[in-house]
Protein backbone atom coordinates (compact mmCIF):
# COMPACT_ATOMS: atom_id res chain seq x y z
CA UNK A 1 0.00 0.00 0.00
CA UNK A 2 1.21 3.27 -0.73
CA UNK A 3 1.28 6.67 1.50
CA UNK A 4 0.30 10.33 0.05
CA UNK A 5 2.76 12.66 0.60
CA UNK A 6 2.75 16.56 0.18
CA UNK A 7 4.48 17.80 -3.06
CA UNK A 8 4.00 20.51 -6.20
CA UNK A 9 3.48 19.74 -9.93
CA UNK A 10 2.91 21.59 -12.57
CA UNK A 11 0.59 19.41 -15.36
CA UNK A 12 1.09 19.50 -19.03
CA UNK A 13 -1.72 20.49 -20.45
CA UNK A 14 -4.49 23.06 -20.04
CA UNK A 15 -4.64 22.29 -16.32
CA UNK A 16 -1.43 23.72 -13.99
CA UNK A 17 -2.13 23.27 -10.56
CA UNK A 18 -0.11 25.23 -8.14
CA UNK A 19 -0.68 23.56 -4.65
CA UNK A 20 -0.27 20.27 -4.70
CA UNK A 21 -2.17 17.86 -2.16
CA UNK A 22 -0.73 14.05 -1.45
CA UNK A 23 0.79 11.81 -3.67
CA UNK A 24 1.66 7.97 -2.60
CA UNK A 25 5.22 6.35 -1.07
CA UNK A 26 5.78 3.22 1.05
CA UNK A 27 3.78 2.99 4.53
CA UNK A 28 4.86 0.67 7.28
CA UNK A 29 3.13 -3.04 6.95
CA UNK A 30 4.12 -3.44 10.52
CA UNK A 31 2.08 -0.74 11.83
CA UNK A 32 -1.66 -2.48 13.00
CA UNK A 33 -3.61 0.11 11.60
CA UNK A 34 -2.24 -1.29 8.23
CA UNK A 35 -4.27 -3.83 8.69
CA UNK A 36 -7.55 -1.98 8.90
CA UNK A 37 -6.33 0.12 5.44
CA UNK A 38 -5.58 2.70 7.50
CA UNK A 39 -2.11 5.02 6.98
CA UNK A 40 -0.86 8.00 9.26
CA UNK A 41 1.35 10.48 8.10
CA UNK A 42 4.76 10.74 10.17
CA UNK A 43 3.52 14.71 9.94
CA UNK A 44 -0.21 16.37 9.73
CA UNK A 45 -0.38 18.80 7.01
CA UNK A 46 -3.28 21.54 6.60
CA UNK A 47 -5.68 20.79 4.23
CA UNK A 48 -6.96 23.58 1.99
CA UNK A 49 -10.47 24.69 3.06
CA UNK A 50 -13.28 22.96 0.76
CA UNK A 51 -16.84 24.71 -0.08
CA UNK A 52 -19.38 22.41 -1.36
CA UNK A 53 -23.50 21.75 -0.84
CA UNK A 54 -25.66 19.48 0.32
CA UNK A 55 -28.54 18.22 -1.69
CA UNK A 56 -31.04 20.63 0.06
CA UNK A 57 -28.83 23.72 -0.96
CA UNK A 58 -26.74 24.53 2.52
CA UNK A 59 -23.07 25.76 1.53
CA UNK A 60 -20.73 23.74 3.98
CA UNK A 61 -17.15 24.83 4.43
CA UNK A 62 -14.65 22.33 5.76
CA UNK A 63 -13.83 24.94 7.89
CA UNK A 64 -16.99 24.85 9.58
CA UNK A 65 -15.93 21.64 11.31
CA UNK A 66 -12.81 22.80 12.89
CA UNK A 67 -12.51 21.64 16.88
CA UNK A 68 -14.07 18.01 15.45
CA UNK A 69 -12.47 15.32 13.77
CA UNK A 70 -13.41 14.54 10.21
CA UNK A 71 -13.56 11.60 7.79
CA UNK A 72 -13.34 13.38 4.57
CA UNK A 73 -14.74 10.55 2.18
CA UNK A 74 -14.37 10.62 -1.53
CA UNK A 75 -16.91 8.69 -3.41
CA UNK A 76 -18.85 7.54 -6.11
CA UNK A 77 -22.34 6.45 -6.67
CA UNK A 78 -21.28 3.45 -8.77
CA UNK A 79 -18.72 2.57 -6.72
CA UNK A 80 -18.48 -1.05 -5.59
CA UNK A 81 -16.44 -1.04 -2.88
CA UNK A 82 -18.48 2.32 -1.57
CA UNK A 83 -21.33 0.39 -0.99
CA UNK A 84 -19.04 -2.04 1.26
CA UNK A 85 -17.58 0.67 3.38
CA UNK A 86 -20.69 2.72 3.71
CA UNK A 87 -22.52 0.39 6.71
CA UNK A 88 -19.18 0.96 8.57
CA UNK A 89 -18.96 4.72 8.25
CA UNK A 90 -22.77 4.79 9.61
CA UNK A 91 -21.69 2.83 12.04
CA UNK A 92 -19.11 5.15 12.92
CA UNK A 93 -21.66 8.21 12.75
CA UNK A 94 -24.27 6.82 14.92
CA UNK A 95 -21.58 5.44 17.68
CA UNK A 96 -19.15 8.44 17.65
CA UNK A 97 -21.30 11.46 16.55
CA UNK A 98 -21.76 12.76 19.28
CA UNK A 99 -18.58 13.13 20.61
CA UNK A 100 -17.15 14.97 17.85
CA UNK A 101 -16.87 12.57 14.78
CA UNK A 102 -18.03 14.47 11.48
CA UNK A 103 -18.00 12.57 7.72
CA UNK A 104 -18.68 14.28 4.91
CA UNK A 105 -19.32 12.46 2.20
CA UNK A 106 -17.98 14.31 -0.89
CA UNK A 107 -19.05 13.31 -4.61
CA UNK A 108 -17.32 15.73 -7.60
CA UNK A 109 -17.48 12.94 -10.30
CA UNK A 110 -21.68 12.69 -10.69
CA UNK A 111 -23.98 15.04 -11.51
CA UNK A 112 -25.67 17.37 -8.52
CA UNK A 113 -28.85 15.72 -9.41
CA UNK A 114 -27.80 12.39 -9.53
CA UNK A 115 -26.15 12.90 -6.03
CA UNK A 116 -29.33 14.82 -4.74
CA UNK A 117 -31.60 11.98 -6.00
CA UNK A 118 -29.02 9.14 -4.53
CA UNK A 119 -29.22 10.94 -1.17
CA UNK A 120 -32.99 11.26 -0.93
CA UNK A 121 -32.96 6.78 -1.35
CA UNK A 122 -29.32 6.07 0.82
CA UNK A 123 -30.94 8.59 3.95
CA UNK A 124 -27.34 8.60 5.37
CA UNK A 125 -26.88 9.22 8.93
CA UNK A 126 -23.46 11.64 7.76
CA UNK A 127 -23.87 14.65 5.29
CA UNK A 128 -23.48 14.01 1.39
CA UNK A 129 -21.41 17.14 -0.29
CA UNK A 130 -20.93 17.97 -4.25
CA UNK A 131 -19.74 21.13 -5.67
CA UNK A 132 -22.10 23.98 -5.81
CA UNK A 133 -20.79 26.01 -8.54
CA UNK A 134 -17.52 27.54 -6.33
CA UNK A 135 -15.35 25.60 -8.92
CA UNK A 136 -13.73 22.85 -7.00
CA UNK A 137 -13.58 19.57 -9.43
CA UNK A 138 -11.73 16.26 -9.82
CA UNK A 139 -8.98 16.20 -12.24
CA UNK A 140 -7.51 13.52 -13.77
CA UNK A 141 -3.71 12.77 -14.47
CA UNK A 142 -0.90 11.13 -15.89
CA UNK A 143 2.16 11.32 -13.07
CA UNK A 144 5.00 8.96 -13.98
CA UNK A 145 3.04 6.67 -16.25
CA UNK A 146 0.36 6.21 -13.79
CA UNK A 147 -3.29 7.65 -13.63
CA UNK A 148 -4.76 9.68 -10.17
CA UNK A 149 -6.55 12.35 -9.90
CA UNK A 150 -6.52 15.76 -7.98
CA UNK A 151 -9.65 17.90 -5.96
CA UNK A 152 -8.78 21.20 -7.53
CA UNK A 153 -10.27 24.63 -6.61
CA UNK A 154 -11.48 27.77 -9.28
CA UNK A 155 -7.82 28.82 -9.56
CA UNK A 156 -6.91 25.37 -10.63
CA UNK A 157 -4.93 24.71 -7.35
CA UNK A 158 -4.74 21.10 -5.97
CA UNK A 159 -5.71 20.20 -2.79
CA UNK A 160 -5.73 16.63 -2.09
CA UNK A 161 -4.78 13.57 -4.51
CA UNK A 162 -7.62 11.02 -5.00
CA UNK A 163 -6.00 7.79 -6.58
CA UNK A 164 -9.39 6.21 -6.51
CA UNK A 165 -12.77 5.81 -4.83
CA UNK A 166 -13.49 5.03 -1.76
CA UNK A 167 -10.65 7.85 -0.56
CA UNK A 168 -10.84 8.94 3.35
CA UNK A 169 -8.49 11.90 4.96
CA UNK A 170 -8.53 11.48 8.64
CA UNK A 171 -8.82 15.17 9.28
CA UNK A 172 -8.32 16.25 13.18
CA UNK A 173 -9.53 19.26 15.06
CA UNK A 174 -7.21 21.72 14.30
CA UNK A 175 -7.69 21.01 10.02
CA UNK A 176 -4.67 18.94 9.77
CA UNK A 177 -4.85 15.62 7.30
CA UNK A 178 -3.15 13.08 9.61
CA UNK A 179 -3.93 10.40 7.72
CA UNK A 180 -5.95 8.11 5.04
CA UNK A 181 -7.41 5.26 3.55
CA UNK A 182 -7.59 4.46 -0.74
CA UNK A 183 -10.02 1.53 -1.07
CA UNK A 184 -12.69 0.76 2.11
CA UNK A 185 -11.19 0.57 5.60
CA UNK A 186 -12.19 -1.66 8.74
CA UNK A 187 -13.40 1.26 10.45
CA UNK A 188 -14.80 -1.48 12.86
CA UNK A 189 -11.22 -2.62 13.60
CA UNK A 190 -10.64 -2.23 17.18
CA UNK A 191 -7.23 -0.26 16.08
CA UNK A 192 -9.28 2.01 14.23
CA UNK A 193 -11.86 2.65 16.85
CA UNK A 194 -9.00 3.57 19.48
CA UNK A 195 -6.99 5.84 16.69
CA UNK A 196 -10.26 7.61 16.31
CA UNK A 197 -10.96 7.97 20.07
CA UNK A 198 -7.71 9.23 20.26
CA UNK A 199 -8.09 11.96 18.03
CA UNK A 200 -11.93 12.81 19.50
CA UNK A 201 -10.66 13.25 23.41
CA UNK A 202 -7.29 15.35 21.49
CA UNK A 203 -10.69 17.40 19.61
CA UNK A 204 -12.22 18.46 22.84
CA UNK A 205 -9.14 19.80 23.86
CA UNK A 206 -9.23 21.84 21.31
CA UNK A 207 -12.47 23.39 21.56
CA UNK A 208 -11.62 24.38 25.12
CA UNK A 209 -8.36 26.32 23.57
CA UNK A 210 -10.51 27.98 21.32
CA UNK A 211 -13.36 29.19 24.10
CA UNK A 212 -10.13 30.23 26.31
CA UNK A 213 -8.76 32.11 23.05
CA UNK A 214 -12.42 33.91 22.89
CA UNK A 215 -12.29 34.56 26.13
CA UNK A 216 -9.06 36.20 26.12
CA UNK A 217 -9.90 38.48 23.29
CA UNK A 218 -6.57 36.66 21.21
CA UNK A 219 -9.02 34.82 18.65
CA UNK A 220 -11.75 36.10 16.11
CA UNK A 221 -14.43 34.16 14.55
CA UNK A 222 -15.03 35.22 10.70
Amino acid sequence: MTRPLRYSIMILTSLTILACGPCLGISNAADPLTQANIYLYPKPYKVSDLVLRTPTGQTVSLNDYRGKVVLLHFWSITCPACKMEEPLLENLKKTYGGSGLEILGVNLVDSPSAVQKYAVTARYPFSILYDGGRGFSLKVVEMAGKRTSFVINSKHEAILEVPGFPTTYIVDCRGSAVGYSVGPARWDDSSAQSMLQKLMADGRTCVSQKRSEVDSGRYSMR
